[in-house]
Formats: structure tokens, sequence, C-alpha cells
């Protein structure tokens, strides 16, 4: 009869360090991932919901987001970094990464929770950060950092866009060539021409080994972003054709 009353447990305990695997975390107490995983809806059953660890997780994710914006990108305004911060933290990105991760379906939840109230957005931005607050109290600042760089930051589905108008070109372009290891893109002006008062512009945006894109524009600053944006196209066209 024991062994039968357990077997449910060794059957989560095992999906749980195979989900630990892939959040890679190793965690020397399997119940924080799993207190992370549990809806509040199953207190009826007597068990401790993620709630805690959201709301611990939601101050890391912003604390961890910030600081390596402010390391990696000396050369961006406060104002620009904090957009980009925002974007990251905000609950569509995080949903993108909980999807990515499979983390609704290591959820407990009670009778009370319909369907489509688990795999929304807000459910699942909750349990990015929930788990992020397990990985924090497991392993300290060290492997919560880890896990925010490796799933956050890194994530290129969840990346701010010039597209959608979150992050402006010459900020996107960085944060592709930092996540690809590509270098510091540089600016050069081309040249001008038209009258002193309808100039244009053309500036070359380079990369450290010389591929590069042309942009023009009325000033140097837009033509700048033209170039930014012309250049990111051609490096995601590369990599998507390398299927890396």
């Amino acid at each position: 009869m024991a062994e039968r009353t357990s077997a449910p447990k060794d059957a989560r305990r095992r999906l749980l360090r195979a989900l630990a695997k892939v959040l890679g975390h190793e965690f020397s107490e399997l119940e924080h991932l799993d207190r992370a995983l549990t809806h509040a809806s199953t207190g009826n059953e007597g068990k401790r919901n993620y709630e805690r660890l959201e709301f611990l997780g939601d101050a890391i994710l912003n604390f961890a987001v910030a600081d390596a914006l402010f390391q990696q990108q000396k050369e961006i305004p406060e104002g620009q970094l904090t957009e980009t911060r925002s974007h990251y933290v905000s609950r569509k990105p995080l949903a993108a990464i909980a999807r990515k991760l499979d983390l609704s379906n290591h959820l407990l939840v009670g009778k009370g929770l319909r369907a489509n109230e688990r795999d929304g957005e807000r459910i699942l931005a909750d349990l990015v950060e929930a788990v992020l607050g397990a990985i924090y109290l497991d392993g300290g600042v060290r492997a919560a950092r880890a896990f925010v760089r490796r799933h956050v930051l890194s994530n290129e589905a969840a990346a701010p866009s010039p597209e959608n108008g979150s992050i402006d070109s010459k900020t996107a372009l960085l944060h592709h060539c930092q996540r690809h290891k590509l270098g510091q893109p540089r600016y050069e002006l081309a040249g001008t021409s038209g009258l002193q008062h309808q100039q244009e512009f053309r500036v070359l945006a380079r990369l450290p080994d010389e591929r590069s894109a042309e942009g023009t524009g009325p000033n140097k600053r837009s033509a700048e972003k033209a170039a930014a944006l012309r250049l990111l196209h051609k490096l995601r066209g590369e990599t998507q054709d390398t299927g890396s």
C-alpha cells in the first residue's frame, strides 16, 4: 500500500528533475520547484502555491535584467534602458518563455481552474517569475542571473524589436550583435548630398568582420537608424539561412 501511495510523488519528482535540466539548474531542494509549479486553486488540497515565489521572482527578474542591460549597453541612455527592461519583463514575452519551457504542463492545479486560464498569458508569466524565485532560493543570485541570461535575455522571440516600435533599430542591432558575439557595430558617415537645408545623409553601419549596410536620412541620426535596421535584417536573414 505504501508503494502505491508514493508512486505519484516519485513520478512528480522525476518530471521535475527532467524540467530542471531544461531550466539549467540542478535543485538541491526540489520542493522549491514543486511549489513554483503549484497553483493556488489547489489550496483546498493542503498544498503551498507559487504566489510568494512569484512575488520574489518578479523583483529578482527586474534586478537581473536591469543589471545585465546596464553592464552590457554602456552607450544607451537611461530612457532606452528602461524601455528595454520593461519589454523583457512584461507579460507577453514572459509567457512566450513559459510556453517554450512547457511550464503549464508541469503545473499542479485544482478543479476550479479552467483550461483557458491555465494557458493564459497572466499565469504563464507568473510561472516564469515563480520558477526564477525558486531558483534564487535554491541557488542564490548567481543561479538566478544564469537563468535570466539563458532564458530571458537570449530569447530571440522575446527580444525587443524595432518592427513593433518597442525599441529603436540601433539598440536592436546592438542586442543582436551581443547575443551572437559579433562585436560592437560602428557608424561611419559615407557622404552628404543636396542643399544645406535639404541635405541627405548616407551612413554605413559596419561590424568588426566588415559586414555592413547603408542607410539614408535627413540627418545623421535617422541615417544611422536606417543603416542599423538594414544591417539587422541582413544578419537575421543570414541566421535563418544557416538554421542557427
